[in-house]
């Protein structure tokens, strides 16, 4: 089992990725004390505007519109300043990357499709007796 090291995107340190981590454990820890940061403000200033939760916690713009991003905030305590599309299909979301219609639909995407699975076993039926013809035709001449 190898390590997949990379440098962090923030610092630049090494350090060993463990899936769905991008960055070093330091820099880990500072977006996590910056989430806390913005979460206990809010929960004392509800519908604040991007631009004062920033003022107020120092935490930068962009880390929080990553938070919505990521989920992590959800626009309903937060009043946007800033509009979220859908990445799909361009629709304005409260928070996340894509809408929930475009999420159903990449899920069912990703879901295995009887149809499609039965057309690929015929296929693949079909390459194979094809493949063994060709052999058995070679041995009889």
């Amino acid at each position: 089992m190898s390590l997949d090291l990379r440098n962090c995107p923030n610092c630049g340190r090494l350090f060993a990725k463990k899936p769905g981590v991008d960055l070093c454990p330091v820099c880990l820890d500072i977006e996590e004390e910056d989430f806390q940061k913005v979460k206990s403000f809010l929960w004392d200033y509800p519908n604040s505007t991007i631009e004062v939760v920033h003022e107020k916690t120092g935490v930068s713009r962009e880390r929080i519109i990553k938070f919505i991003r990521d989920d992590r905030l959800i626009a309903e305590g937060l009043t946007l300043d800033y509009t979220i599309e859908c990445e799909r299909c361009g629709t304005l979301i409260p928070s996340g990357r894509f809408c929930k219609k475009c999420q159903d639909e990449l899920v069912k995407g990703l879901s295995p499709d009887k149809d499609r699975s039965q057309q690929v076993s015929n296929k693949r039926d079909e390459k194979s007796r094809m493949h063994l013809y060709d052999r058995i035709h070679k041995r009889g001449e």
